[in-house]
């Protein structure tokens, strides 16, 4: 009798590891048809609600468990650029971003490339942000936080990639830049973002702090003969410490002391069209743009956040 009873015990805690491992398969494969529905709804929906949910989703989306481990699947930051792609076709905008997946060990890596050139860029996780980096340079062009819905361009690259650069097409990293900040102009607009355009904010109430407090006065002496020489007068400021220049168009170009008190310095456009950012005047006017790289370090632009 007691014999019988042992083997029904033993062929009972058989059956009952035998039904753990079926409920942890079924358990693992109900998790991957979640993580399907998320990625076909990230990579199909026309729902601005619904995309960037899934994107948050996914992010945070661990596929495998102890029962079933999936063999092809995406790195967390790469839900990142699916994200950023899928809203640059909703908008609408003509792009030459082009899209390439390459394979590593079990996971697929996703890059963006720029028609006319060697660039590619991808997200990477760093300080619970995601950083859109040109891999060639490993330089941060913005970073971005689904969660927190913040976007910041990165002063540092702004300057090496797209004023000290001697290698890329100009032509080329102007049209990046007007996609990058339409982007950003979107992630405001769709889902009142905090984005931080640096210089490529054009609207006239931007004032562009300088990263350092005071400022050499040789510096604006520099720009009033740089503007003699190009048909310029750079002209006092009334009200502050500073000087502005008129140019084209009726934009004005001011550089002033912001705060007396800290001796916080800046930099602001005025147009009447709000179409021209610091960088578009930087880049319209050669004398600007040599004066801005001989003093670069000077006159580097604080991040906001």
């Amino acid at each position: 009798m007691d014999n019988t009873i042992n083997e029904d015990k033993k062929r009972a805690t058989l059956s009952d590891k035998l039904l753990k491992v079926q409920s942890d398969l079924d358990t693992g494969l109900s998790k991957g048809r979640s993580f399907a529905e998320l990625f076909r709804t990230l990579t199909t929906t026309d729902d601005n609600v619904e995309l960037l949910d899934a994107a948050k989703k996914l992010y945070a989306f661990v596929v495998d468990s102890d029962a079933v481990i999936f063999p092809q699947k995406f790195e967390a930051s790469d839900y990142y650029l699916i994200f950023m792609t899928r809203l640059i076709e909703l908008s609408g905008l003509k792009t030459k971003l082009g899209l390439e997946v390459e394979q590593e060990n079990n996971y697929q890596k996703l890059f963006h490339t720029w028609t006319g050139t060697s660039q590619k860029f991808r997200f990477k996780m760093a300080n619970n942000q995601a950083e859109y980096v040109d891999q060639a340079t490993q330089q941060t062009i913005f970073h971005l936080s689904l969660d927190e819905r913040k976007m910041s361009f990165n002063t540092d690259t702004i300057n090496n990639f797209y004023f000290l650069n001697q290698q890329d097409d100009e032509d080329s990293l102007v049209d990046e830049i007007k996609l990058f900040t339409k982007f950003g102009q979107i992630l405001e607009e769709v889902y009142n973002f905090e984005v931080d355009f640096n210089m490529f904010d054009a609207r006239n109430n931007k004032v562009y702090e300088f990263d350092q407090t005071s400022l050499n006065t040789d510096i604006i002496d520099e720009l009033f003969v740089d503007a003699a020489k190009n048909g310029f007068t750079l002209l006092n400021a009334e009200k502050l410490l500073g000087a502005y220049l008129k140019l084209d168009n009726h934009v004005v170009f001011s550089i002033f002391q912001e705060i007396p008190a800290s001796d916080q310095w800046a930099i602001q456009v005025n147009d009447k069209s709000e179409e021209k950012s610091l960088f578009d005047i930087l880049k319209q006017y050669n004398f600007l743009n040599d004066w801005y790289v001989r003093n670069i370090a000077d006159l580097k632009l604080k991040m906001l956040f």
